[in-house]
């Protein structure tokens, strides 16, 4: 049988995951909890089941099909009991007002290449290509390798989205069908690193090291108010960028944004609220990364 890739979701025409119009490929499983992230539901490296509350009609519809009893109805609300969901998809196609939705399908390698090349000629045109996301597409990289693989037998331009918290085997076998990596970069230090997102960042730091003398970066830094927004972090990511050389093509400050709060609520996370920072503090920031050479995108 067959493996299959668990893909999220399939964005067309993205402009900001590399360069030109791309489609970006999100897919499910991720390594990393960061306490800000946007996209919660990518976490499981398997499907799950979305309830959003305030589409919900308290019918009860859903309490009649499952089989699990994981849909109930309490005192005239409707209670979803997660933990014993089997995610069979009955509830979802019942709903009628979409408040269920499984996330996470299954793509075989030759659907999800059909797929992405029907849009060769926008690639062709602007110069684009397919980027993987995710959550972390490193967590399915044996498959994505003969994806990737064929893609680049079609002259597509391949990039991916990873945070490089994996053994160098698995990402440098990578480099051989990926032709831009775009680098998730939280915080410099490592204790704080670990803090934020559970793991800590010794390895990413020498994995970009390595990374380097294969294929051209782009390095993406979400900036979150309070936590790595100090000009201290800063100076020192970017004193460790500058010196990697000229592959470090472009360095991205992201601010902090809570798109991620609600969509965590949807699949039973329960998630921070942080603060982004001011145009003030990140015009410094950006400063920082000029003043070392760095190519800094606006």
């Amino acid at each position: 049988m067959k493996q299959k890739l668990l893909v999220n979701q399939i964005q067309n025409f993205s402009l900001h995951d590399g360069p030109g119009i791309r489609t970006t490929v999100f897919l499910q499983g991720c390594n990393l909890r960061c306490k800000w992230c946007h996209n919660p539901e990518t976490w499981k490296k398997k499907s799950i089941l979305s309830y959003t509350e305030n589409k919900c009609i308290g019918c009860g519809q859903c309490m009649e099909v499952c089989p699990s009893g994981a849909q109930q109805i309490q005192n005239g609300q409707h209670i979803y009991e997660r933990t014993i969901c089997t995610v069979c998809g009955k509830c979802v196609e019942i709903c009628c007002t979409e408040a269920l939705e499984i996330v996470g399908n299954d793509y075989s390698v030759e659907e999800l290449s059909e797929l992405l090349l029907r849009d060769r000629r926008l690639y062709e045109i602007s110069e684009g290509g397919v980027t993987f996301s995710g959550g972390e597409p490193m967590m399915q990289a044996e498959i994505l390798y003969d994806l990737c693989s064929r893609l680049q037998e079609e002259h597509i331009s391949v990039a991916f989205e990873t945070a490089l918290a994996f053994p160098w085997k698995v990402i440098h076998r990578m480099t051989e069908c990926v032709d831009l990596f775009l680098v998730d970069f939280k915080i410099f230090d490592n204790e704080k690193h670990k803090e934020y997102t559970g793991t800590e960042n010794t390895l990413i730091k020498e994995n970009l090291k390595k990374l380097v003398n294969y294929r051209p970066i782009m390095i993406r830094i979400p900036i979150i108010k309070g936590i790595n927004d100090e000009i201290e972090n800063a100076v020192v990511t970017a004193d460790f960028l500058a010196a990697l050389g000229k592959n470090i093509k472009s360095v991205e400050l992201l601010p902090y944004h809570d798109f991620g709060v609600e969509k965590a609520k949807h699949v039973g996370v329960n998630q921070q609220m942080f603060e982004a920072p001011d145009e003030k503090q990140l015009e410094q920031l950006k400063e920082v990364y000029r003043s070392r050479k760095l190519n800094v995108v606006e």
